[in-house]
């Protein structure tokens, strides 16, 4: 079986607003509902998880369509709670604040997944990079991707890897760094849609607000 960890468990306090970004409003449903809905509709068991003063509000939105547990302080603690709360043998991990993810990204993940690699879905960077270090340093665009979600692999490796990383005191910015890191295996990719922009400010939620009005 499948599982999804939506992570939902944010206050908002990057875009400056008193709620939880993924409650806001997005066309007929709010921003989190959309890739909920769409992984429900291929039959995937969904665990959100999320900020406890937000779980009345959830509760009765989930109306029983999944399950939810509560966050940790990090996102990295959020996803481990999620991981020893799911059921399936391969897990999808995916940010509720990129909500516009498509149908399409799903069926290429499941065309290649396998127990034995995980999957990154990452966007061409269309900037040129720099370090800004003692002097600048200008990296070759051409080899350059920018990590999106989900991001996946098999919940037996991902589940130790994070285990390893919690119990070392370890940080990293997201799931695929973990396996890179605790790991030797092998990392697929499937490129995204280029509307999956994640909610952080007041501009990228006018943005998306455009995109899914289309």
């Amino acid at each position: 079986m499948i599982s999804v960890i939506l992570l939902m468990a944010g206050v908002g306090s990057r875009m400056g607003i008193d709620k939880n970004k993924v409650l806001l409003p997005l066309g007929d449903k709010l921003i989190f509902e959309h890739s909920l809905d769409l992984f429900l509709s291929y039959g995937f068991e969904v665990v959100c998880v999320i900020n406890k003063n937000d779980e009345e509000f959830i509760k009765n939105r989930l109306q029983g369509k999944a399950k939810y547990i509560y966050g940790g302080k990090t996102r990295q603690d959020s996803v481990y709670n999620g991981l020893n709360s799911v059921t399936g043998d391969y897990v999808l991990i995916h940010d509720a604040a990129r909500p516009l993810i498509s149908k399409d990204v799903i069926d290429n993940i499941l065309k290649i997944k396998s127990d034995k690699k995980g999957i990154l879905c990452y966007l061409e960077t269309k900037d040129t990079i720099k370090i800004n270090d003692t002097k600048l340093i200008t990296l070759d665009r051409s080899k350059l991707i920018s990590a999106v979600t989900p991001q996946c692999g098999p919940k037996d490796i991902l589940l130790k890897c994070y285990t390893k990383a919690k119990n070392e005191n370890k940080s990293f910015t997201d799931d695929i760094s973990i396996l890179e890191y605790y790991s030797d295996i092998k990392i697929d990719l499937v490129k995204a849609n280029e509307e999956v922009i994640k909610v952080t400010t007041k501009l990228d939620y006018e943005i998306v607000k455009l995109l899914e009005a289309k």
